[in-house]
């Protein structure tokens, strides 16, 4: 027989007709917990994401001043709080009160469950309810964090083992490095990359990018910008907010991470990477650091390549002419 978790985070309920339709599958869990704790709504919130989750509600629960207040109180005390409040639902009925659970800080997860009811007031047995109601949703919200992470993980070294490939198997530096870019944004949480990399005279060119429309220019110097002079001058990775941004990104980046290339102690350009819908963090930094030496070895083992090649023609000029005339001369025959 199924466990009562089980049963709620598999809910066989459905949620009523007026407000049935295109509800992913957290709108159908909350739609069970709310029959469960008998509220008349049910969303919760986590902390430092631009994350919410709602069952028959339509707008932003904390733009209610009351509510806005009762989430800060539970946020700074941990206690769960109860507030009379005037939210419209998405059946079109009001909501009177409001009762504010901690969720339970798991995997790194932290927030608030937000109950609501019509007509009703809450108890005091209500506050054990909705504490009951909110360790099953951490619960559920940890293993999904696990789930997303064992993923991230997967992905992340799917693209190092693809980097290390492409720095021993690509053919020509300027495709390997546009497949570079391709990985970066496809398997990884990227939405711009770019390797820049020193031109003879001491210019900055853009050799790969993705995505390379709408940029204003594919040469620039370092000097230029602070972000990409702090880089390469101070042998350092650089992350830089949206107001610091340059015309040499996409307007619509959010924030950069510029890693800068070397081969030992000589800098030979930068890998500068984008995202325009969510910040980074401190492991994204480690991580990118980590793809800065792989493309580096990848760009020093293309020149060096690059640089034997072009050594040994003309001492391959001489061989390859000898085995014309060779090729050339009678052939002896055998009688």
């Amino acid at each position: 027989m199924p466990s009562v978790v089980s049963r709620l985070l598999t809910p066989s309920i459905a949620p009523r007709p007026e407000i049935a339709g295109d509800i992913d599958e957290w709108s159908k869990r909350l739609a069970a917990l709310a029959m469960l704790g008998q509220y008349d709504a049910l969303a919760f919130m986590v902390d430092g994401a631009e994350r919410r989750r709602g069952y028959n509600v339509v707008d932003d629960l904390a733009a209610d001043d009351a509510t806005r207040a009762a989430v800060e109180e539970t946020r700074r005390s941990g206690a769960t709080v109860q507030t009379q409040t005037t939210i419209r639902l998405a059946d079109d009925r009001v909501a009177g009160v409001a009762m504010i659970a901690p969720l339970v800080s798991t995997e790194g997860v932290a927030g608030v469950l937000i109950a609501l009811r019509v007509g009703r007031s809450f108890a005091a047995a209500d506050a054990l309810t909705a504490s009951g109601v909110s360790e099953l949703v951490s619960l559920e919200l940890a293993h999904e964090t696990m789930a997303q992470r064992d993923e991230a993980h997967r992905r992340q070294a799917f693209a190092l083992f693809e980097l290390a490939r492409l720095s021993l198997f690509g053919e020509g530096l300027l495709e390997t490095l546009q497949d570079v870019t391709v990985l970066l944004t496809s398997a990884l949480d990227h939405d711009l990359a770019q390797v820049w990399l020193y031109e003879p005279d001491g210019a900055l060119e853009l050799c790969a990018a993705r995505p390379r429309e709408n940029l204003r220019f594919e040469q620039t110097h370092a000097s230029e910008h602070d972000a990409l002079a702090q880089a390469l001058h101070q042998q350092r990775l650089v992350r830089i907010g949206q107001g610091a941004l340059r015309p040499w990104v996409p307007a619509e980046t959010r924030e950069l991470i510029v890693v800068p290339l070397f081969d030992r102690a000589r800098g030979i350009g930068a890998l500068v990477l984008g995202r325009s819908r969510q910040r980074y963090e401190d492991a994204d930094e480690e991580l990118a650091g980590l793809i800065g030496r792989f493309v580096s070895r990848l760009v020093v083992k293309a020149k060096l390549e690059s640089e034997i090649t072009e050594r040994a023609a003309p001492l391959a000029a001489p061989l390859q002419a000898a085995d014309r005339e060779w090729a050339d001369e009678p052939q002896l025959t055998r009688s």
